[in-house]
């Protein structure tokens, strides 16, 4: 028996076997990429689900904040139909439980016990901003660019700098119009004018607030006996700030403030001339007293 024969029988059946490793190969990549595909697929499930998850709670985040805000909102139209009413005899600080169970602490603030910073002097200024920034220098820097920023300032009315002066052409602009407008102070950074907003007003007229009307904060701030507030009912007419801070189910708070004028000249009951996001303020000494929360605000 001759060895070609043999070699090419060996041949033969080496060749015959390759087609079936292939058709390993090819299965192996086709099981490769079936794995692949699996987990970019539960990637893509896995964000899916969080993504609606991340979304729900966003959502629910911000449900709650539309409901503590229409909840402070309808705090604050609470007190004023209160102040109204002859028949009620509540006194604020207030705290009581809205209808849907968030629980809301209104003070009403009289705006004669705040610094009018269109008529206080310059040594009212100078106490008040000097104990709101615990520095003397700054405080008086500000005191006088306060002074400085409401006198009267004359401006064109026509934009023609070369026009006649004369009294019909010109305007006399003085003071603030609002107490926002104390970011336009020099020295008055955004943390001081939040603190600032609390124990200012621009209708008082007074030159120094009354001392009866002022929040025990603002006594220790202008270096008087802070003593304890009281509850009380406002006397109308006047103009007041109504504070309703609101603590939802979920431990969130919103506060809202608005400046109601009662007995305005314009002959309404009452006009609500600003409203106002407010700031949550530390351990302050007039905050309302820790009454039943279980007490509602009103029956529906």
């Amino acid at each position: 028996m001759s060895i070609a024969p043999a070699r090419r029988r060996m041949g033969a059946r080496s060749n015959s076997d390759r087609p079936l490793l292939g058709s390993h190969g090819r299965r192996g990549f086709a099981l490769i990429t079936v794995i692949w595909g699996l987990g970019l697929l539960t990637l893509l499930g896995a964000a899916v689900i969080v993504g609606a998850r991340y979304r729900a709670r966003s959502a629910l985040a911000d449900g709650l904040v539309l409901s503590s805000a229409a909840a402070a909102e309808s705090a604050v139209n609470l007190a004023i139909a209160t102040i109204l009413s002859p028949t009620q005899n509540t006194s604020f600080p207030k705290r009581c439980r809205m209808p849907g169970g968030e629980q809301a602490e209104i003070v009403v603030e009289e705006e004669v016990g705040k610094i009018d910073i269109n008529a206080a002097n310059l040594a009212t200024l100078e106490r008040f901003f000097a104990g709101l920034a615990q520095d003397k220098p700054l405080g008086s820097k500000i005191a006088q660019n306060v002074v400085n920023f409401r006198k009267p300032l004359q401006r064109r009315e026509n934009s023609n700098q070369t026009a006649p002066t004369n009294a019909a052409n010109e305007i006399k602009i003085s003071g603030f119009s609002t107490i926002l407008e104390l970011d336009q102070v020099e020295g008055i950074s955004p943390a001081l004018l939040r603190s600032a907003i609390r124990y200012t007003t621009t209708l008082s007229g007074r030159v120094e607030p009354a001392p009866e009307a002022m929040t025990p904060t603002l006594r220790l701030l202008m270096g008087l006996d802070p003593g304890r507030g009281e509850r009380r009912r406002p006397t109308l007419p006047g103009h007041f700030t109504i504070r309703a801070d609101v603590r939802a189910t979920d431990g969130s708070r919103y506060i809202r403030e608005a400046l109601v004028s009662f007995g305005a000249s314009s002959g309404l009951p009452y006009t609500i001339r600003e409203w106002r996001r407010g700031d949550i303020v530390g351990s302050s000494a007039n905050s309302p007293p820790t009454g039943d929360p279980a007490q509602a605000c009103f029956k529906l």
